[in-house]
C-alpha cells in the first residue's frame, strides 16, 4: 500500500517542548502569545494532531516553516512511469541556430 500524506507532529512537538521549557513563562502565557490554547500546545508536544491553522501559528512562533514537518505521499505508479519517460531532456532534435 502506498504511503499517504502525513505530518510529523512528534518532530514538531520535540522542538516546541524544548522552546517552551527554554521560554520559562509557562504554557498558558506562551499559548496566548502564539494564538492557541495551552491544551493545543500539550497535544502537539505529545505528538497528537491539531488543526492546520494551529500548526501554522506554532511554526510561525518557532520561526519554522510548517512544511518542514510535512511528509509527502508516495507518487502513484502512473506518475513514476511518467517521470521515467520524461526525464527532463528536451525532445527537440535541433537548436534554433542549427535550423536554416
Amino acid at each position: 500500500m502506498a504511503k499517504l500524506a502525513g505530518y510529523d507532529y512528534r518532530g514538531l512537538g520535540k522542538i516546541l517542548r524544548a522552546r517552551l521549557e527554554q521560554d520559562g513563562r509557562g504554557w498558558r502565557a506562551s499559548a496566548a502569545d502564539i494564538g492557541v490554547c495551552a491544551s493545543d500546545l500539550s497535544r502537539i508536544c505529545n505528538g497528537q494532531p491539531v488543526s492546520a491553522p494551529k500548526v501554522i501559528a506554532v511554526c510561525d512562533w518557532l520561526s519554522l516553516s510548517f512544511r518542514a514537518f510535512y511528509e509527502a505521499p508516495d507518487k502513484p505508479a502512473a506518475a513514476r512511469e511518467i517521470d521515467e519517460m520524461f526525464h527532463g531532456k528536451s525532445t527537440e532534435t535541433a537548436e534554433a541556430s542549427d535550423v536554416r
